[in-house]
């Protein structure tokens, strides 16, 4: 945050924690009359730009599901493991992303889903077995999902 006079520059950055990627930034200029209006001011079109952008992401999974529907179902099923976040979730998460690949091998998202689990996974689980080589397969699905 920058002041100078009655106006006041504040940057704002949304950094992934995990991997230290920049998802998204951006600077407010205000006039500085009233310091808690200035920062909800801030916090609202921060919240509304971060809804919207998940909004975006939910249209393109909609979009997809004029697809292999079966695909779909299975991606979907991968979603749900994968956002409950623990060792056996996530391995269900990624069969089930892998099920929608062999459904639909052009599904993005199911590739997607595939690498962000098999990122989660050593994190989460000492033993991932019945995984063989997490960097390897995870290196393919990073790569497909591009």
């Amino acid at each position: 945050m920058q002041k100078s006079n009655d106006q006041v520059r504040v940057n704002v950055q949304l950094i992934n924690a995990l991997t230290d990627a920049h998802l998204w930034a951006d600077t407010y200029d205000r006039k500085l009359t009233d310091i808690f209006a200035v920062e909800s001011e801030i916090a609202k079109t921060i919240a509304e730009t971060l809804r919207a952008r998940s909004r975006d992401r939910e249209e393109l999974d909609r979009e997809k599901a004029d697809g292999d529907p079966e695909a779909y179902e299975l991606y979907l099923k991968g979603r749900f493991f994968w956002n409950k976040r623990t060792g056996n979730d996530l391995k269900t998460a990624a069969n089930y992303f892998q099920r929608a690949i062999d459904a639909d091998p052009s599904y993005a998202n199911a590739y997607a889903g595939l690498a962000e689990s098999y990122l989660l996974i050593p994190l989460l689980v000492r033993h991932a077995e019945g995984f063989l080589s997490q960097s390897q397969r995870r290196g393919q699905a990073c790569d497909r999902a591009r």
